[in-house]
């Protein structure tokens, strides 16, 4: 073996592991900004969290990052409700949480409801991560998916 393909081999095998190693979501969460969820962990990770913090609002907020990301909807709006009634902590959990169901609800066509949603954000207070501006630029714009998701 020549080793120009010795090392086109390694670099085949190398990407490959990567692929297998990277973690189920993509580092830029739903809502476009590093996610303070942990991007080494998978679904059942964060299930195995959910056993020792069984409210964790993070926990849950993380497993609907996850579930949006995978484009299940509903099971991604039920994990952000769980998160909203989870422990509240972080507290920018909840504020988050109704910015996202919002943006599911605009996707499929549920405009009246994804505005409610935004609505309960903004009433939050919490600003984190320019929450409330997100909330407020979603109730004159509806979310769309960016072309390369």
């Amino acid at each position: 073996m020549t080793l120009s393909n010795l090392i086109r081999c390694f670099v085949e095998a190398a990407i490959m592991m990567l692929a297998v190693a990277a973690p189920s979501f993509a580092q830029i969460s739903a809502h476009g900004y590093i996610s303070d969820c942990d991007q080494t962990k998978a679904l059942p990770d964060y299930a195995n969290d959910l056993k020792s913090t069984p409210r964790s609002s993070l926990a849950k907020y993380c497993i609907a990052e996850f579930l949006l990301e995978k484009h299940a909807y509903q099971a991604s709006v039920n994990a952000y409700r769980d998160s909203l009634a989870g422990d509240g902590n972080p507290v920018w959990t909840k504020a988050w949480s109704h910015i996202q169901i919002g943006k599911i609800f605009d996707i499929t066509s549920q405009r009246e409801r994804a505005i409610a949603e935004y609505q309960l954000a903004i009433q939050t207070g919490d600003d984190t991560d320019g929450a409330i501006d997100q909330a407020r630029e979603l109730m004159e714009h509806p979310f769309e998916w960016p072309a390369n998701q």
